[in-house]
């Protein structure tokens, strides 16, 4: 049954009209659409190329952002920009400022947790002046890249520069001291008076007992460290004055204003071992100190002395014979409050391995031999104070051989031996002096003086006046003839140059004729021989 559709009459050349009416609008596309294309396709490719090249955003936390400024302070590395300040604002507890920068891309891969920033103005130091640039420039922040696949984007900065640099070649290592002293951060390291580095932090010590010193020793200063070097304390002057005169020492002006610290290898340690990095030494007060060879076994024994030990300090050397075998511990004064007397016991230590017995094996538990102790006191070894210089009055005590000294005990006190001593060159030279005194006061000057006086007036009232009348009775009776005499002389004296000196005098006159006589006679025996010398045979036939 036909359709609807199929009764309906279509006009003639419809699809003809639908045909023209399609390719009619296929042909409204206009040229006016090609101009905002391609400005999108630049504007996708510029934001693309701005995405893609855009490097990290970063925020740093300081706690002052002196002389940063958003939009104008810049990140340098190496004195290079590698970015910008976009923005500087408080953290909201306002205890530290945020600092917000842009990083250039290439330094995406440098963002590890060990990254470190800090900020870079002008500063001087005991060293040099720093960021002088940023007089004009103003402030900017410094960077210490780390390589990390682990990207970070905030960080604290430092308070200030870091003094050693990634890049920087060496060894990190510790010192331990007793105190930090005039050491500063940034103080410089010494090997023969070169610079070789540069300390790093300072800290105490997890019990509190000691300062630990972090250092970092330049390549290739770090392969002379060994585990046999010494390190000192180099701060400051350090004088010593000793039997050659004043000797002053000091690394630079630099280690006098901020502290430095000296290393060397000594011959007496011999050659170490290499040490890996952070190692932990000792730091020594001063050369002096570095150069001490320290020993394993001491000897502990008391002394006593009777007189003042005023000069003596403690480290103050214990010599026999000159040569140095320990040094003083330590002393103090006891009283006794039944007696009321007072006693200095000096506990001294004397370090065996600085000399040899030959004879005797050596002691394994470190103990003192008594076998030789005793001896040795038996043939007279006794202690005593000496003057160890004279400029400064600081005292020695010397061990060495008395045998004169009376005979001694061996006595011990809180377990040690006590070291029989004699007194000291001083307190004998005081105690001759003291004798010569009492000596001298032991003379009766005043009855002396009284008999003196007596004598002088018995000598005015005797004795002077029965001189003076011998002078007169002598002037009276002997003065005349002697006088007499003197003219008698004169006279004689006279007649004698007259008769015997004067050039005319007869006697002068005939000596004159005989030493003619006597010249000629001479020259006629002159002649004679040396005729006789030509004409020997004259003797026999004549002449």
């Amino acid at each position: 049954m036909p359709t609807n559709e199929e009764h309906l009459v279509r006009p003639p050349g419809e699809e003809y009209v639908k045909e023209a009416i399609w390719s009619a609008k296929k042909k409204r596309f206009s040229a006016v659409w090609i101009v905002p294309i391609v400005a999108l396709l630049i504007g996708a490719l510029l934001i693309y190329r701005t995405v893609s090249q855009k490097g990290p955003t970063i925020q740093i936390s300081f706690k002052s952002a002196e002389g940063v400024v958003a939009g104008k302070s810049v990140v340098k590395y190496k004195d290079i920009k590698v970015g910008k300040v976009t923005d500087v604002r408080f953290s909201e507890d306002l205890k530290s400022v945020i600092v917000t920068a842009e990083l250039n891309r290439e330094m995406k891969n440098y963002l590890g947790k060990n990254t470190r920033f800090w900020i870079v103005n002008a500063r001087l130091t005991a060293q040099s002046i720093e960021g002088l640039d940023t007089l004009l420039s103003g402030a900017y922040i410094g960077m210490d890249p780390k390589p990390s696949t682990e990207k970070e984007t905030k960080f604290i900065g430092l308070d200030a520069p870091p003094v050693i640099l990634d890049d920087l070649k060496g060894e990190l290592y510790t010192l331990e001291a007793d105190d930090k002293g005039s050491l500063q951060i940034g103080s410089p390291i010494y090997y023969k008076k070169l610079e070789a580095g540069k300390v790093t932090a300072t800290r105490l010590s997890k019990d509190g007992h000691r300062v630990l010193i972090d250092i970092f020793v330049n390549s290739p200063y770090d392969k002379m460290v060994t585990d046999t070097t010494r390190f000192w304390d180099a701060s400051g002057i350090d004088a010593v004055i000793g039997p050659e005169g004043v000797e002053i020492r000091t690394a630079s002006i630099t280690a006098i204003l901020s502290g430095g610290i000296s290393f060397d290898n000594f011959p007496q340690f011999g050659e170490g071992n290499p040490v890996e990095a952070k190692h932990h030494f000792v730091l020594f007060k001063n050369l002096k100190e570095a150069k001490k060879i320290s020993y394993k076994t001491e000897l502990f024994f008391w002394v006593h002395f009777d007189g003042s030990v005023r000069g003596l300090k403690v480290g103050a050397p214990v010599e026999f014979r000159g040569v140095k075998v320990g040094e003083v511990v330590s002393f103090f004064l006891v009283g006794d409050a039944r007696t009321a007397d007072f006693r200095i016991p000096i506990l001294i230590k004397i370090e065996p391995e600085r000399f040899s017995i030959q004879g005797k094996k050596p002691s394994k538990n470190g103990q003192v031999d008594a076998e030789i102790f005793k001896a040795l006191i038996e043939k007279g070894l006794r202690a005593q104070l000496q003057s160890a210089n004279l400029l400064t009055g600081s005292l020695l005590i010397e061990l060495d051989f008395h045998p004169d000294a009376e005979p001694v005990e061996l006595k011990k006190r809180n377990g040690l031996y006590v070291f029989p001593s004699v007194p000291g060159t001083i307190e004998s030279l005081k105690s001759d002096a003291q004798k010569i005194l009492d000596r001298i006061a032991s003379i009766p000057f005043e009855e002396i003086g009284t008999k003196i006086d007596s004598l002088l007036r018995k000598l005015d009232d005797q004795t002077v006046p029965q001189l003076n009348q011998s002078m007169e009775q002598l002037n009276q009776e002997l003065l005349p003839s002697f006088t007499k005499l003197i003219e008698n002389s004169n006279a004689t004296v006279v007649k004698l140059r007259k008769n015997y000196l004067d050039a005319n005098a007869e006697i002068h006159r005939n000596m004159l004729k005989l030493l003619d006589e006597i010249t000629r006679t001479s020259r006629s025996i002159k002649n004679l021989t040396d005729y006789l010398n030509r004409h020997p045979e004259s003797l026999l036939r004549g002449r």
